[in-house]
């Protein structure tokens, strides 16, 4: 774990032990799995669990449902009714809501009762990835706590190989001569770059799938497996798009065999970035993500090679 967010959450932790741990907590990141990992230290203090528990009668889940990821009202409401029962084993519950982006209005006006006013001992701990997508109303009432994981620390030998392939492809469009030379070659290697980059998200997403599913597979149905399924998949692409984004940058600035058109190449720098985010946003609203990736390529291939 990153020392930033080891540190943020030994606060909570200390906070907790003091007895002025907030009740409501959003915790925002860019990689829900590190995020339910992660917080999986506060809870088990406040609940008093054993080290690497997943279950407790006092510890609840909210979660979105079916490929669509939603979190009903009717979900929302039934998980209210459990906290305001009395507690199993202490006087203290934990209730987790995954993804919070994805209430609908009404099961967040529903939450947002609960937030307000929540039973004695009760601590809601809100996971997201997009923050601003939650009700403002919801977000005034916690605390928001950042917790991010070292992007050095995710990549492996595969992402690296397919950044390498990437940065080739970059440099090559940028050199006009080349291009002119074989015209055919930069769009070969895009479609290319394609198909890797769609195999290193199913990759990923299956073995990150695989090995969470592990911990919390019997704490699932099938809609909610769904779900979950679709938000990892989500998380390793939006983490191959920020590699892509560092990278791309990292590339244009540092490499001294393109900095010397910096000026023109900067303004290039901020076409595709501007291109990767607004089909990061299109994927959002379920457009098909190879179409997506397909699209920012060919778009990256013109805006490379202009002149």
């Amino acid at each position: 774990m990153d020392s930033i967010a080891q540190d943020r959450l030994q606060s909570l932790i200390q906070r907790f032990d003091s007895e002025s741990l907030h009740h409501g907590i959003l915790f925002r990141g860019h990689d829900l799995l590190f995020l339910e990992k992660s917080i999986g230290h506060l809870y088990r203090k406040i609940l008093n669990m054993k080290e690497e528990a997943n279950e407790h009668p006092d510890l609840f889940h909210l979660r979105p449902s079916g490929k669509a990821r939603i979190i009903t009202v009717e979900k929302t409401r039934s998980l209210m009714d459990g906290l305001y029962r009395t507690g199993h084993q202490s006087n203290k519950k934990v209730a987790i809501i995954h993804e919070a982006d994805r209430m609908r209005k009404e099961a967040a006006n529903a939450f947002l009762k609960t937030l307000e006013e929540p039973p004695a001992g009760t601590f809601l701990f809100l996971l997201t990835t997009r923050p601003y997508s939650i009700l403002p109303t919801i977000r005034s009432r916690t605390i928001v706590v950042r917790l991010e994981e070292n992007s050095s620390n995710t990549r492996n030998e595969s992402t690296f190989a397919w950044l390498d392939q990437y940065t080739d492809w970059v440099a090559l469009l940028l050199d006009r001569q080349k291009v002119k030379q074989d015209r055919t070659r930069p769009v070969f290697m895009a479609y290319g770059l394609i198909v890797g980059l769609i195999g290193l998200i199913k990759t990923e997403a299956d073995r990150s799938t695989k090995d969470a599913i592990s911990k919390v597979t019997e704490l699932l149905d099938d809609k909610e497996r769904d779900a979950f399924e679709a938000g990892v998949r989500r998380g390793v692409r939006l983490g191959l798009f920020r590699e892509i984004s560092e990278h791309t940058r990292n590339f244009i600035t540092e490499n001294p065999k393109v900095s010397g058109n910096i000026g023109r190449n900067a303004q290039k720098l901020h076409k595709v970035i501007k291109k990767l985010e607004k089909v990061t946003g299109l994927l959002e609203v379920n457009l098909k993500e190879d179409s997506a990736i397909e699209d920012f390529f060919l778009s990256s291939l013109r805006i490379w090679s202009a002149k």
